[in-house]
Order: structure tokens, then sequence, then C-alpha cells
């Protein structure tokens, strides 16, 4: 049974063409310039399947660069001579003594070996991005190609029902509570953290969600007839100030089928969702609908919102799929009034004629502006502007150029320990410095006791392990949304 079949054990006859082509194109070598990040992974889980592809290295002068950075000294008159090209000499240093029992391994994995110095990541990073290597992955028999990238699972759930559709009730589906959500052993993220990032690379590509996930906090959501919605924070040193991001991947029977990012911010959640090619056509629908059903229990969130590019804008694939249309359905709706207006003209064409389509040029129009699906209780008045997002940041610059510190960092520490006194801390510092300016730039020295014990709670949380209750404390601190909101206004 080829892991498709795993995956939606009643598949109709609508899927047995992905089935044929997901089992010609499960093991084809992968052809792809991969980031540091995914490299390294890539190093660590699949020893002796990657090596550089050099036909396809034309240049080699980044490479170079970092190669100069791992030779010694006595090895640069050789290097520099002319006498050896870079792959060359990295074929000399490979064939010199290996330890009895120990693989030789590839060049990529030489090179790779050489890059271990935890305390040099960020400068390994550069160059390695730099430089561009193009690699080729051997996916035969690899535990990660897609026939066999999955999480075990005991017993396999069959559709009774056959593939289940657009929820009735969108809205009441992503309030109803969840039965079941977890947060997974550090052991167990890690194994799924391995899931995600592989589903991703074997399909040409990557994202900061999965590359800098948290394995000590991975939270597994069981939605019901085996498909299940993972969720991963962030590693601590990869957060933001201010929002909470966090990556989730869509699993049927174990098997990944889908993935997406989001940015937490108060009570609403921009975020969207990909199906893979090979289950697309499957349960779309009900599957998005899933995914916000547990950000809503994880987080508190009353309003979700989705980028023009989800559904069109700067997105040819999407404009041409309609996939403003699978947005509407579900209960999105454009923030602009006179696009609005033109989605409420095209939706009553396409109920009085079935066979009428809106054409690219409405399509584009509809995609000109975010759309936002609103939960009972939402108000407009929460709303806090992306674009504001950056205004805070400038907001916190300003407060840090103001604050009596030679360096940035003592600038930072300054700021913080001002803001602990303004909020009536004990300690010298109460939680987050990342956080400290933004919150000190709406001035809440004046604020409520109990507004003042929120903040102090919320900059702990933000510096804390996990960033889930950080995102539910923020989704509930009215007086902070309500500062930040008007001061960002005023800067604007």
């Amino acid at each position: 049974m080829s892991l498709f079949e795993l995956a939606f054990p009643e598949s109709d006859a609508r899927h047995k063409e992905a089935v044929a082509g997901l089992r010609d194109a499960q093991e084809e070598p992968i052809h792809y310039s991969f980031s540091f990040e995914v490299a390294r992974w890539l190093a660590r889980r699949c020893p002796g399947e990657l090596s550089i592809d050099w036909n396809e290295l034309d240049d080699t002068s980044r490479l170079d660069e970092l190669l100069t950075q791992i030779r010694q000294p006595s090895e640069d008159e050789y290097f520099d001579s002319g006498w050896v090209s870079s792959r060359d000499w990295i074929d000399t240093v490979r064939a010199g003594h290996v330890p009895s029992g120990c693989s030789r391994g590839t060049d990529f994995d030489w090179l790779m070996a050489q890059l271990t110095n935890k305390r040099l990541r960020p400068f390994w990073t550069q160059l390695y991005d730099a430089a561009e290597i193009p690699l080729v992955w051997n996916l035969v028999g690899s535990r990660y190609s897609k026939a066999r990238n999955a999480l075990t699972v005991t017993r396999p759930a069959t559709r009774e029902n056959g593939m289940r559709g657009r929820p009735r009730l969108p809205k009441n589906e992503i309030m109803r509570p969840l039965a079941k959500m977890r947060t997974l052993s550090p052991r167990e993220g890690a194994r799924l953290i391995d899931v995600a990032m592989a589903s991703l690379a074997v399909r040409y590509r990557e994202t900061y969600h999965f590359n800098y996930a948290n394995p000590r906090e991975v939270y597994l959501a069981d939605v019901g007839e085996g498909i299940s919605i993972a969720v991963f924070g962030l590693l601590p040193v990869h957060r933001f100030p201010l929002e909470c991001t966090m990556g989730y991947l869509i699993l049927s029977n174990g098997v990944p089928i889908g993935y997406g990012g989001s940015s937490v911010l108060f009570k609403q959640v921009n975020t969207g969702v990909n199906i893979f090619d090979e289950f697309r056509g499957s349960e779309a629908a009900f599957l998005w609908t899933q995914v916000m059903r547990v950000y809503h229990a994880l987080v508190g969130c009353t309003r979700f919102i989705a980028n023009p590019y989800q559904f069109g804008g700067d997105n040819s694939e999407a404009l041409k799929s309609g996939a403003f249309w699978f947005y509407y359905r579900l209960g999105y709706r454009p923030v602009l009034p006179a696009v609005r207006k033109l989605a409420l003209r095209e939706d009553a064409r396409i109920r009085r004629n079935r066979k009428y389509r809106s054409d690219i040029k409405t399509l584009r129009k509809l995609a000109s502006c975010d759309m936002h699906l609103t939960l009972p209780g939402a108000r407009a008045s929460e709303l806090f502007d992306e674009r504001w997002i950056e205004t805070s940041s400038m907001l916190a610059t300003e407060v840090l150029g103001a604050a009596d510190g030679k360096t940035r960092r003592e600038s930072a520490a300054a700021v913080a320990r001002k803001l602990a006194r303004d909020l009536g801390s004990r300690s010298a510092q109460c939680g987050s410095l990342a956080l400290a300016p933004i919150v000190a730039s709406v001035q809440p020295a004046t604020w409520s006791t109990a507004d003042k014990r929120q903040t102090r709670e919320l900059l702990l949380a933000n510096d804390g392990e996990h960033e889930a209750p950080y995102a539910r404390l923020l989704a509930r601190h009215d007086k902070l949304l309500i500062s930040l909101r008007k001061t960002c206004r005023s800067a604007e």
C-alpha cells in the first residue's frame, strides 16, 4: 500500500491518477540548493544520501570563500596554486585516512562535518547560503522519500462516508471544542519535526516555521477519522518580539498531506493553507477548517486573516484556480467595501448560473485586499493592522535611542529596568528584553494595578520556553492592544 492509499484508504476514482503519479516520482533524485539550516538537518538525518551537484556548479568562487575558512594555513599555497579545482581539493582531503569502522561519506557529508562549531553558526550560515551549493539527494531507500516519510500509526482510520467536504456551518465547526490535543515529549516532537522538514525538502520547499521549530513545543491535535494537526512553536532564539509565529503540519493516518504557517497577534491569526499536490481534491475545505479549529483552541483567537497572495495576489496559480472562492465559501470576506460588493455580485451570479465562472480580470480585483473570517464576539476595534508591527519596531528604536546606554545592549537593559519600575516589579528586570521597548513605548506607568500585573505576566511568558502561553496572554491583554493601536496610529 502506498502512503497515498494509507492517507485516504477509501479514496475514490478521482485520485487514481494522483496515486500513479506519486508512485512514479516517489524516489526520483532531488536537485536543489537548500539553505544552511536544511542542509544541516539533511546531513544529520540522511548521511550518505546527498552529494554536491558539481555539474550544476559553474562558479565556485563563493564555495571557495567557504573553504578558505575551513582549510589550514599550511594548505593555502596548494589551494591557491591553480593546480586543483575546488572539487579536486575536497576529494584529496576526503581521500585521507578514515578510522576503522567509519564511513567515508560523501563530499557533502565532509563539508557539513567541518561546519559544526555552534559559536560560528551565524557565520557559517551566511557563507553557506551565499555559496548556493547545488545538491543532489538520492532518495532510493531513504526513510524520508515521499514513499516512506510518515509517523507510525497502529490503527489507520478509514472514511466510513467517503471524503468530507466543506462544513455546513464553518464558524460553528471552528469553535467546536477539541476532544484531544496534547503536548508531545521532546523526543516525539523532534520526530515530528523530522517528518515536517522532509515533507517540504522532497518537494523543493522549506519554511522558517519548520527550520527553527522547537521540539519541546509541539502540539498534536486529533480531529477525528485519522486526521491530526501538529502545531510547532519556535525555538526561543528565533522568535519575534511581538507576534507569535507558529507552523503547522496536517497528517492523515500519519502521512503529511499539507502545511502552513501563522502569525498570532492579539486576537487574530494570519495564516493560509498549502495542500500537497498529491492530495489536492481530497478534503481541503474540511482540513483547513480543522486547522483554524486547532488554532482557536490553542490561542483563543477570534479573527483569521488571509493575505492576497493566498488567493491570487501576485500568485497566478491561486488566481487561475479560483482560490478566492475557496476562502469565501468558508466565511472569509474582503476587508475593502468595494471589493466586498464585487464579491457579493459575483456570488449572486454563480448562484443563479452554476456554469458561470469569474474571469481572470474579476478574480484579480477580488484578490486586491485581505480577507477576514471573524468568529462571533470579534470586534473591529480588536484588529491590529499588520503594518503596525513595523511601526511598533520604529517606536522601539525611538525608546532605545532615548535610553541611557552607550551600546544598544546597554540601552535595552536600561529600558527593561525602567519598565520593571513602571510596572511595579520587585526585580530589576521583568522578562523579555526583546518585547520591553515596544511595551515601554506606550508608557504603562499610569496603568491600573491589574493591567500592570497582566503586563508583567506577558513579559515573562514572552521569555518562556513555550510560545502558546504568551499568545494566549496577548489575546487577553486588551489594555496593551488599545494602547499600542493608538500609539501606532499617532506615529503614522
